[in-house]
């Protein structure tokens, strides 16, 4: 059964494999909403992918072609740059709280990067903030400044899918969040770092895995480029 949101409300996860007793000194149950507040090199603003105690945010880089995918952490707020020059910036003058946030890039030629966690537990995802990033918006909005992507039109959208996967590997619920919405008259693109709710993402899970899709697809895949950044995550976890 799938689940649909637009904009609502902000969190996501998922669960691995620890002994809670040992790994977490017997505590029962935490709920946190992670700002993505670890520190960024002073002279970076950027560093790939992310972790801290209960949660990991998958990454790879390509050394040989320079080529990234998955999660990355950023404090970079140019929303001027909307060339691919600017991968990490977000289309907005600050994070939704703190001073960085997470840009997922997603490469439909390659695995899916997926939120991994580091106890076995019940997990209840509640909310995540999304916002574009400035390369994303502007070539939605103006396609002189991206040669392979063309402005949006009625009809068109461009959606983060969050699905739970299961303690056998499968997948398990899915939550589309439209951040660009052109269906039946609308106009909605989010920029205000816009809260979506994925609270049917819950139960003994191993991971979230994560995809994003856009209307603007050509001969070799996707147009638009496929990145989205994500602040202020909510969940809770019940230790077993």
């Amino acid at each position: 059964m799938k689940r649909v949101f637009s904009i609502l409300l902000p969190a996501l996860l998922v669960g691995c494999a620890f002994d809670a007793d040992e790994q977490n000194g017997g505590v029962n149950s935490y709920s946190a909403v992670e700002s993505f507040e670890t520190a960024i090199s002073a002279d970076e603003d950027y560093a790939l992918g992310y972790r801290n105690d209960y949660l990991k945010f998958e990454h790879f880089y390509n050394e040989e072609y320079s080529y990234w995918g998955g999660f990355a952490h950023s404090k970079c707020f140019d929303m001027e740059d909307g060339t691919p020059n600017n991968q990490y910036g977000v289309y907005n003058t600050k994070a939704a709280s703190g001073n960085s946030f997470l840009v997922y890039y997603y490469d439909s030629y390659n695995e899916p990067c997926d939120i991994l966690c580091h106890y076995r537990g019940d997990y209840q995802f509640t909310t995540v903030r999304l916002n574009l990033t400035t390369y994303t918006y502007k070539s939605i909005t103006d396609e002189d400044v991206n040669t392979f992507a063309r402005a949006f039109t009625d009809g068109d959208y461009l959606k983060v899918i969050f699905t739970a996967l299961l303690g056998d590997g499968s997948e398990g619920e899915s939550v589309d969040c439209y951040v660009v919405d052109y269906r039946d008259g609308k106009r909605f693109v989010a920029t205000n770092w816009d809260a979506f709710d994925i609270s049917a993402l819950r139960g003994e899970l191993t991971g979230l895995r994560v995809r994003i899709e856009t209307t603007d697809v050509g001969e070799y895949g996707a147009n638009t480029p496929l990145y989205i950044c994500m602040d202020d995550l909510t969940y809770t976890i019940n230790f077993m």
